[in-house]
């Protein structure tokens, strides 16, 4: 609601300068707690077009402005600051007779992609984080009204997917096994890797995905749609523990099978934007001619390799196919099968080359597609992008807008806690890398697995009277929001290290800090008894931190907004923090309890919407509130 009242004022400044409304919105401020005011807008543009004091100008326009929404208007260091009138904004608040862009119903179709890991190994939590940073901008989309389509890229066309095939074609290793699918299939990567520099493997590695690619063996062909399917399954159900989910798998080999990406090359050779090189480092290469546009004009290396010189179509090149059906930029549509359910019955999808098994829906050309990808993929999706600039086509209705997020480093004491062997070197380290090589991969079953067991323990010891099936529950909710909350909780685009202790910590920015909150209020508001809510008189909540409180739950609509503009979801996750401590504040300073039971149901209420207004923040991030820890 405070963006309401941002427009209320950006509106009466409207009337006294020259400046859209919304770049007056844009300009606008919240005060820091020391300061006065709720609301402020910088003067020190209009000043320096004026030659005169910052100050003086914000004097003039304080003195002109006039709202039924605020008390006064004061100048504050070259600002001009509002203050709303408390009594109408809290009873607005509690009312909701206030305009709101939220829930909305949205005609505009969204794709997030996400996850998209090779279906040949389970997810670790480098992985996890790309889970986590998806689901959240999904549960944001459907928030503000959209119905996103979220879809996994099956990547089964890759030499990292060749491993697997060929060992089991060639090594005799069976394909069935008693544990979970993608961790056998880790397994085997694991070994494969050691015989890369074997001639023999190189060989029979390029001619089976050389098979893979052009669909020309069908015993090929059987195995690696089976091994991959039962793979990407197994990774779904460890997304599905953190709950998140998914519309459709897009297969990478179907991109070729289906001539997408034949269709894709056939267009870029019309209009000559790719070329046969006969020398060079891309020498018996398809290259993509970049050097037309701006952006790499004074780049040494102006062209993106699409076909390699053994016949191989590179990532980028698929990507390129895969980014004109996302836009609705190709005259051809995968088919589709339905394909399992997820936990809530829903049924997924998945792209399909089976004609009898095809069922019509209305997946592909999007007005926005969402491609959540590690930072270190952005300048390939910038290529991406700069093809579809080349092409033609317009960015102003069509959004290919690619997600990156930061490396997952962890500390040498996880990683001993996980039972891994460390050098004496690696143990002195700060942060330490994944190293597949020596299968130093969290998974996020296994760290889930241990975060509940940590979780299960504490809260046996605060709880023991409960039993095994209420620890098991609060346990697996105190997991996933430990892990969500860690992996998004600062800027997604930077690298952090992951601590298991850290994640568990209860002190400081934490998840637990924040549960902790929402049960402690939760307790109060129990201890209150039996009040009649009904009589609840909001205009008793006259306390600074009561105000503080109420303005801070009411720009939860704007920090929604703003995450989705930024495709930010950390914003929420400082949001839950942020909330939490005013509410902590509160609690911790004001007696809510009182004798005078108005004033107990009025502290009451206010608790309730806190409680109320979290729950809303956290579930768009993931988070799974209980009501006693």
């Amino acid at each position: 609601m405070i963006w309401t009242y941002k427009q209320y004022f950006a509106e009466e400044i409207a009337k006294h300068i020259d400046l859209a409304l919304a770049d007056i919105l844009l300009l606008i401020e919240i005060p820091p707690e020391n300061i006065p005011g709720d609301l402020a807008f910088p003067c020190f543009q209009l000043a320096k077009q004026a030659k005169t004091n910052p100050n003086v100008v914000a004097q003039q326009l304080a003195d002109k402005f006039s709202s039924s929404f605020f008390e006064t208007f004061s100048v504050v260091g070259g600002y001009v600051n509002a203050h709303i009138k408390k009594k109408d904004f809290i009873n607005a608040f509690f009312t909701g007779v206030t305009r709101s862009t939220l829930n909305v119903k949205r005609k505009e179709k969204i794709l997030i992609e996400y996850m998209s890991a090779n279906p040949n190994k389970p997810l670790h939590i480098w992985q996890a984080r790309n889970v986590c940073v998806g689901d959240s901008v999904r549960r944001i989309y459907e928030h503000l009204g959209y119905t996103p389509t979220t879809c996994d890229y099956g990547d089964d066309s890759g030499v990292n997917i060749g491993y697997n095939i060929v060992w089991h074609l060639y090594y005799d290793i069976p394909v069935t096994t008693d544990k979970k699918f993608d961790h056998y299939c880790g397994e085997i990567y694991e070994k494969m890797r050691w015989l890369e520099e074997d001639p023999v493997f190189v060989k029979r590695l390029t001619e089976t995905l050389l098979k893979i690619e052009d669909d020309s063996d069908p015993e090929i062909n059987k195995l690696h749609q089976k091994y991959t399917q039962d793979c990407t399954h197994e990774q779904m159900v460890s997304c599905w523990r953190m709950g998140a989910y998914f519309d459709l798998v897009a297969w990478e080999t179907h991109i070729l099978h289906l001539k997408f990406f034949a269709s894709a090359m056939d267009i870029l050779k019309e209009k000559w934007f790719v070329k046969y090189a006969d020398d060079g480092d891309a020498k018996w290469c398809r290259i993509l001619d970049l050097s037309s546009l701006p952006a790499y004009a004074k780049e040494e290396k102006q062209y993106q390799i699409m076909i390699k010189s053994d016949g191989l179509a590179t990532y980028v090149g698929k990507d390129i196919a895969l980014a004109m059906w996302k836009l609705g930029y190709m005259d051809k549509d995968f088919g589709y099968e339905q394909s399992r359910e997820d936990p809530r019955g829903i049924r997924m999808y998945t792209t399909s080359t089976d004609t009898s098994k095809w069922t019509k829906h209305d997946f592909g050309n999007y007005d926005e597609a969402v491609t959540v990808i590690d930072y270190r993929q952005i300048p390939p999706q910038q290529i991406v992008a700069s093809v579809l600039q080349l092409l033609g086509h317009v960015h102003g209705e069509k959004k290919y807008l690619p997600l990156g997020y930061g490396i997952v480093f962890l500390t040498p004491k996880t990683l001993l806690n996980m039972k891994f062997k460390l050098s004496e070197e690696e143990k002195l380290e700060k942060r330490l890398p994944f190293a597949s090589r020596k299968w130093r991969t969290v998974t996020i079953d296994d760290m889930l697995d241990m975060l509940h067991k940590k979780a299960y323990m504490e809260t046996k010891e605060r709880n023991p009277e409960r039993d095994d099936a209420w620890l098991d529950k609060v346990a697996e909710a105190m997991a996933i929001s430990a892990l969500r909350f860690f992996l998004i909780r600062g800027d997604i685009m930077k690298d952090i290290v992951f601590d298991l202790d850290e994640v568990m910590d209860m002190q400081g920015e934490t998840w637990a800090y924040i549960l902790y909150t929402w049960a402690r209020m939760q307790s109060i508001i129990d201890g209150a008894g039996t009040l009649d809510m009904s009589k609840v008189n909001y205009s008793l909540l006259q306390e600074e931190d009561e105000f503080s409180l109420i303005k801070k739950m009411s720009s939860l609509e704007e920090t929604i907004l703003k995450a989705k503009e930024d495709l930010a979801p950390h914003h929420i996750a400082k949001y839950c923090f942020d909330l939490a401590q005013l509410a902590n504040s509160y609690y911790a300073h004001t007696k809510i309890l009182v004798d005078d039971d108005m004033m107990k149901i009025a502290r009451i209420a206010l608790l309730q919407k806190v409680l109320k207004t979290l729950q809303e923040a956290m579930n768009l991030i993931g988070m799974i509130f209980v009501e006693r820890m």
